[in-house]
C-alpha cells in the first residue's frame, strides 16, 4: 500500500499596504515603464529604505513586493490637491504674491494684493524630478513643471490675506466678483529651494543631473 505525501499549504502573505499608499502616481507609472532600471530601483530604495530583490523583474512582481514588504507613507500616499494639506509634506514652500480687482454691489472696484506660501509636498517634487530623470531632462525642466503647478493652482491652494492697495473707483459695474487675478513668484527661489531640498534629502537624485 503506497502512501501519498501531502505538501503543507504555505500561508498566504498578508499585504501591508497598497502601492498607491507608498508611491505617487507618476512614480508608479515610471516603475511600470522601467522596472529593471537601476535608477528606478535606486529611487525605490531612497523612498522605502528597502531594495527589491533581483527576482522582482516585472512591475507586478515589484508591486507585490511593495505591498507585502513596505509600510504606507504617513498620510496615505500622494494627495491630488491641497484640500487636506496640513503643511508642506516635507517638501518646500515658495512665496507667491497675489493681486486682483474686487467689484462690489455698491458699484465700486478696488485693487487688492497680498501674499502666501505655496506649499509643495515631497511626493510632488520627487514626481517632477523622477519624470525629468526618466526623460533625460535637466534641472530647468523640473523648475518649469513646478512653476506651471504654481501658476495653475496657487489661487486654489493658497489663502492670501488680500488688502486694498489703491483708490476705490465707482462705476456702473454692478457685480460682486473679482477680475484681473494675477500671481507672481520668483523662479530663482524655486530653483534654489529645489536644489536645497535635493541636497539635504535626496543627494542621489541630484547626482543624476550632474
Amino acid at each position: 500500500m503506497s502512501s501519498v505525501i501531502v505538501e503543507p499549504e504555505m500561508p498566504a502573505v498578508k499585504n501591508r499596504c497598497k502601492i498607491e499608499e507608498v508611491f505617487g502616481g507618476p512614480f508608479i507609472e515610471l516603475i511600470g515603464l522601467a522596472p529593471m532600471n537601476p535608477v528606478v530601483r535606486g529611487l525605490i530604495l531612497s523612498q522605502t529604505r528597502k531594495l527589491p530583490g533581483p527576482e522582482c523583474e516585472t512591475f507586478e512582481q515589484i508591486k507585490d513586493w511593495v505591498e507585502t514588504t513596505c509600510n504606507p507613507r504617513a498620510g496615505g500616499g500622494h494627495q491630488a490637491n491641497g484640500s487636506s494639506r496640513s503643511g508642506a509634506g516635507d517638501g518646500f514652500a515658495v512665496d507667491v504674491e497675489f493681486s486682483e480687482t474686487e467689484h462690489g454691489r455698491a458699484h465700486y472696484s478696488v485693487p487688492r494684493s497680498g501674499s502666501d506660501e505655496f506649499k509643495l509636498d515631497a511626493d510632488e517634487v520627487l514626481a517632477f524630478v523622477q519624470e525629468a530623470i526618466a526623460d533625460e531632462e535637466g534641472m530647468d525642466a523640473v523648475v518649469d513643471k513646478i512653476a506651471e503647478l504654481i501658476d495653475s493652482e496657487a489661487w486654489e491652494r493658497c489663502e492670501p490675506n488680500l488688502d486694498d492697495n489703491g483708490e476705490y473707483e465707482y462705476s456702473d459695474h454692478d457685480s460682486n466678483d473679482t477680475t484681473d487675478s494675477e500671481i507672481g513668484f520668483s523662479r530663482t527661489v524655486v530653483h534654489e529651494r529645489l536644489m536645497h531640498f535635493l541636497r539635504e534629502r535626496h543627494p542621489e537624485l541630484l547626482e543624476e543631473f550632474v
